[in-house]
């Protein structure tokens, strides 16, 4: 499911709808909106009843912020409606999946998924009003996701707080148990783990150290190779998908959803481009293949290379780095 307004074009539309996104009206859109959901709840009925499975945000908007929000009954509604249909009934299962990402306007983000446990029908009390049932599904729903949820202490530090969520949910494999406990820390009660959590978020933020891995000088050679040629074979699709999100979203929170859509169906035309283009140049299908791999594998390593590169040329800022986190986060540390 998607907003609605969204779907304002047919364009839009039809695009949308290759994609299976389908839309959901909230208030925001205007309340004489609100019958066409009607649609879109007999659509998913169905597809819970064929088996289908349907994703849905259950906050209903998109903000740039680490934070929970309070949930729309959308989500409750599907689920009393499902509950309470002969063709479904105990069969539909609720998966609550938190998604935490260490940035919303950069291709070369992390996202951290988190499985909590399922929600059954059993789960909540039988025979309530449909009013209440949503009520008590929400406070379920919503204490599930909570736990999974990296959310920014806004009473302190918050600048600090930011910095050290997506340097450490990009950089830690755990990055998001790791985030959750600094902001425990830069938060809490001990003046010492304080110090030593806003020590670190000021060294990482005045040396602007956006990545974090061991250097080495065979990761270095491989990424001075690697990064111009992903630089040089991509710049073309890159640049046309990113002005299509920064036109049309104005960097809001759409972006990289509009960045990531334009990709989908710009990257593999460009592919075939290049392949084309190749062929008619070099009269070779070998040398065609080969230099159409060569602009995918580029794409796929450039993070990596790009990683390798600056975490070398910081290497003295690496070390004090895996010290200080050493000392945030071993044993006994807290």
């Amino acid at each position: 499911m998607a907003r609605g307004d969204v779907f304002a074009t047919k364009l839009a539309s039809v695009l949308l709808g290759f994609l299976n996104i389908i839309p959901i009206y909230r208030k925001e859109e205007g309340a004489e909106n609100f019958p066409k959901n009607e649609g879109t709840f007999a659509f998913c009925i169905k597809a819970f009843e064929q088996n289908g499975t349907v994703l849905i945000f259950s906050e209903g908007q998109s903000e740039n912020e680490w934070e929970l929000r309070p949930l729309r009954k959308g989500t409750a509604r599907l689920a009393y409606d499902a509950w309470h249909s002969q063709g479904i009934g105990q069969e539909l299962k609720i998966l609550p999946v938190s998604i935490n990402y260490s940035s919303w306007l950069h291709i070369n983000s992390v996202a951290h998924l988190s499985f909590a446990p399922v929600i059954s029908k059993s789960n909540l009390p039988e025979d309530m009003e449909q009013g209440l049932f949503h009520r008590k599904f929400n406070e379920q729903l919503k204490s599930e996701l909570q736990e999974h949820c990296v959310v920014i202490d806004t009473e302190k530090q918050i600048e600090l707080q930011k910095i050290l969520v997506a340097f450490l949910l990009k950089n830690m494999i755990n990055g998001k148990k790791f985030a959750k406990r600094a902001i425990e820390k830069i938060s809490g009660e001990s003046e010492t783990e304080r110090e030593k959590t806003i020590l670190f978020a000021n060294y990482i933020k005045t040396h602007n150290i956006k990545y974090f891995e061991e250097p080495s000088v065979e990761g270095f050679i491989a990424g001075i190779f690697v990064y111009p040629l992903a630089i040089v074979f991509n710049f073309i699709p890159y640049s046309i998908c990113k002005f299509i999100a920064t036109r049309t979203t104005h960097h809001n929170e759409f972006y990289d959803s509009v960045l990531f859509c334009s990709l989908l169906f710009i990257y593999p035309i460009y592919i075939l481009g290049l392949f084309a283009v190749t062929l008619g140049i070099t009269h070779s299908l070998l040398s065609s293949i080969a230099i159409s791999a060569l602009a995918l594998l580029a794409a796929k390593w450039r993070e990596k290379a790009r990683r390798n590169i600056i975490c070398f040329s910081k290497r003295k800022e690496m070390k004090t780095v895996s010290t200080m986190l050493h000392g945030l986060f071993e044993k006994g540390s807290g």
